[in-house]
C-alpha cells in the first residue's frame, strides 16, 4: 500500500469517526497528526534571500564580486568592459526572477527601476530571457485541484461511498469484507496510477515548452496536495506562463482530451463527472474490468 493510500484510507476513517468533516479536511487532521521528519530545504548550502530586507553580507559580498569584476583586465592589460559585463549579469538575475518586472517588483515606478528596466531591456529582448535563466524553473502542480476539475475526485469518492455501504450489509470477518476492501484498495490503486500518470504527463508538456523556449535551465515540477505539510510553491512570472502552458497542453488523464478547452467551453467538473460515468470510465468499472 502506498503512503498515499494509507493516508487517504486514514482520512475517510477519521470522516467516519468525525462525521460531518470535509475529505480535505479529514486528509489535512491525518497529515498533522503523523510524524513528520524534518527535510533540509531545497538550495541548502546557497546563499539564501533575506525575509527580512537586504541581508548586509549578501550585499558587502556582491560589491566584492562587482569589485573584483570591474578590476579585471585583459590579456594586453586593458582594463575589462564594465558596463557589458554589468548588463549581462542583470539579464541573468531578472531571467532568474522570472521576468523584468518580477526583478523590479520592489519599487517599480522608481527611476532607478526605469533605468534598470532600460538597462536589461536593451541589452536582451525580453523574450530572449527565458533562454538565459540559470535557475531552476520549478512548476507548480496542485495535483488535488485538477483532479477536482477533472470530476475524478468525485467519482473516486463515489466509489469509495459505494463500496463502504456495501460493507455495512456483510459480517466485518466475512469473505465479502475482504473482497470488498481488496475492491476498495483497487480502487485507490487505480486512481493514484491515474494521478502519478498525469503528473507524468504533465511534466513531460512543461519540458516541451520549456525546450521550445530555449530554456536550457533544469525543469522541474513542484507537486502539491491535500497531504502537503508546506506552503505550496509560488512561482514567478516564467514558471506561471510554463504551468498555464503545460496545463492546457496536457490531456485529461483519462478520455485524452483538452480538459482546459471543456472548462472553457463551460462543461463543469459535474457534468464532466456525469459524462465519464455514462462512458464507463468511472473506477469501479475500470476496477470491475481490470480484475474480470
Amino acid at each position: 500500500m502506498t503512503k498515499n493510500s494509507a493516508r487517504k484510507k486514514a482520512a475517510r476513517a477519521y470522516q467516519a469517526a468525525h462525521p460531518g468533516t470535509s475529505f480535505p479536511d479529514a486528509l489535512r487532521a491525518v497529515t498533522e497528526s503523523a510524524t513528520s521528519t524534518p527535510t533540509a530545504p531545497a538550495g541548502a548550502g546557497k546563499r539564501q534571500p533575506s525575509t527580512t530586507g537586504i541581508d548586509p553580507q549578501t550585499k558587502a559580498a556582491a560589491i566584492d564580486a562587482l569589485t573584483a569584476l570591474a578590476r579585471s583586465t585583459r590579456s594586453d592589460g586593458s582594463q575589462v568592459d564594465f558596463a557589458d559585463t554589468l548588463a549581462d549579469i542583470l539579464v541573468v538575475v531578472a531571467a532568474n526572477m522570472g521576468s523584468v518586472d518580477g526583478l523590479l517588483r520592489g519599487r517599480p515606478a522608481s527611476w532607478e527601476a526605469d533605468l534598470i528596466h532600460q538597462l536589461i531591456t536593451g541589452a536582451a529582448a525580453e523574450e530572449d530571457l527565458p533562454a538565459r535563466r540559470t535557475e531552476p524553473v520549478r512548476v507548480p502542480l496542485d495535483i488535488d485541484e485538477q483532479w477536482d476539475r477533472f470530476g475524478l475526485a468525485d467519482l473516486a469518492q463515489e466509489a469509495f461511498d459505494e463500496i463502504d455501504g456495501r460493507m455495512l450489509e456483510v459480517d466485518d470477518e466475512s469473505p465479502e469484507s475482504g473482497a470488498l476492501a481488496d475492491e476498495q484498495l483497487a480502487v485507490d490503486e487505480l486512481e493514484a496510477s491515474d494521478r502519478a500518470a498525469y503528473i507524468s504527463a504533465f511534466t513531460a508538456s512543461a519540458r516541451q515548452i520549456a525546450q521550445e523556449h530555449g530554456i536550457t535551465a533544469p525543469i522541474e515540477v513542484i507537486t502539491s496536495s491535500y497531504l502537503d505539510n508546506q506552503p505550496a510553491h509560488e512561482p514567478d512570472d516564467l514558471e506561471e506562463r510554463i504551468r498555464y502552458a503545460a496545463t492546457a497542453a496536457t490531456p485529461h488523464p483519462i478520455t485524452d482530451s483538452n480538459a482546459i478547452e471543456l472548462m472553457e467551453q463551460g462543461v463543469s467538473r459535474t457534468e464532466l463527472a456525469a459524462a465519464l460515468r455514462a462512458a464507463g470510465h468511472d473506477y469501479r468499472a475500470r476496477v470491475a474490468r481490470v480484475s474480470s
